[in-house]
């Protein structure tokens, strides 16, 4: 004989139960219990088993896993295992299913302990101290004959702009590598499109060439009016973006970029020796890169006459080592067109010049 009690909502859901049927019998009871309190009903009870995985604790899984296990129908043994075990998911699934276990509860309970375990080794071990590292990724390193060996640099302790690891280079080393032809940055030749190779950015100012070794004082002394280069301008990072022309100088065709960026105009010293110019002027410029290094200009090129198109234009330009472009046109030359209404889309430009559209 079996009795029961109820209190609450179940004693008056039973009593409207003997209303409406009389005494029930046990199965029906069953029944009407369940679809009262029991979970709500599903057309894939079985589906909504296999869907279910473990998110946080083994015991959490376990418990949610045996609340659908009874709703979704006769299951052999070792399909209740396999359907647990791949619930756990990766790697707890993997190291439980190693074990192969034989029946539902020793799955169960070698799960808890595979967890346990692994909670006393992450708990043991020591804690991961994560170095500081810069705003900028490290660049990939490249496979190349070692560099010859260069004078050692007087030592000084390296700054830390912005988060970022300076590279210093005394003067003897910065001429000795350009004399060999390398980059300042890395030990790979350098030439036009090297940017894609030495992926470190830096950015150029030019400041009037003198002697005076003391760079925290020449960088106080410089003057908003020194003549500035943008980054990708001097790197030469050519873009979908960037607004380019060809351009005829000095009897050859260059390629020439539109930067509002930069202040003055330049010349690659490259396409400066192919092109014919008049000789540069003797005054000397010294570039300075954002990390202190400095590295001088070979002069600048006076009233050097171009065309654009049917064009013609005369602006002085400043001989740099340029990488990708072979003429910038910068805010000097811009800034005597006038108001110029421009298209980025198009990536055109369009000014009036002489009592005609240009564009």
């Amino acid at each position: 004989m079996a009795s029961y009690n109820l209190e609450g909502s179940a004693q008056l859901w039973y009593m409207q139960v003997q209303r409406d049927e009389g005494t029930p019998p046990w199965r029906r009871f069953s029944e009407l219990l369940n679809l009262r309190f029991g979970p709500p009903l599903l057309t894939n009870p079985l589906g909504e088993l296999m869907a279910c995985k473990r998110t946080m604790s083994v015991v959490d899984f376990q418990e949610r896993f045996e609340a659908l296990l009874p709703r979704a129908g006769i299951l052999s043994e070792t399909q209740k295992v396999q359907i647990f075990t791949a619930g756990l998911q990766p790697p707890l699934s993997l190291d439980v299913e190693i074990h192969n276990p034989q029946s539902l509860a020793v799955a169960m309970s070698l799960a808890r302990k595979l967890e346990l375990r692994d909670q006393c080794a992450l708990a043991s071990a020591p804690p991961v101290r994560f170095q500081k590292k810069g705003i900028l990724p490290a660049p990939v390193p490249h496979l190349a004959s070692p560099a010859p060996a260069l004078p050692a640099a007087p030592p000084h302790a390296p700054s830390l702009p912005e988060g970022r690891p300076i590279k210093r280079l005394s003067q003897t080393e910065m001429e000795e590598r350009r004399r060999l032809g390398l980059c300042f940055n890395c030990n790979e030749k350098f030439g036009r499109g090297h940017n894609r190779v030495c992926q470190r950015i830096f950015l150029l100012d030019l400041a009037p060439d003198n002697d005076d070794d003391d760079t925290a004082s020449a960088t106080a002394d410089a003057s908003p009016a020194d003549p500035r280069i943008s980054l990708h301008a001097i790197s030469g990072v050519h873009t979908s973006e960037t607004m380019q022309m060809h351009i005829t100088l000095g009897g050859v065709s260059l390629l020439a970029l539109i930067d509002s960026g930069s202040t003055h105009n330049f010349i690659a010293e490259e396409a400066a020796a192919h092109a014919t110019l008049p000789s540069p002027t003797t005054e000397k410029m010294r570039v300075m890169v954002a990390n202190d290094e400095r590295v001088p200009c070979q002069g600048a090129y006076r009233t050097v006459s171009f065309r654009i198109d049917q064009e013609a234009f005369s602006e002085d330009f400043l001989a740099l080592p340029l990488a990708g472009y072979d003429v910038i046109l910068g805010m000097q030359w811009l800034a005597t067109l006038g108001p110029i209404l421009w298209d980025f889309c198009a990536l055109s430009m369009t000014f009036w010049r002489r009592g005609h559209r240009v564009c």
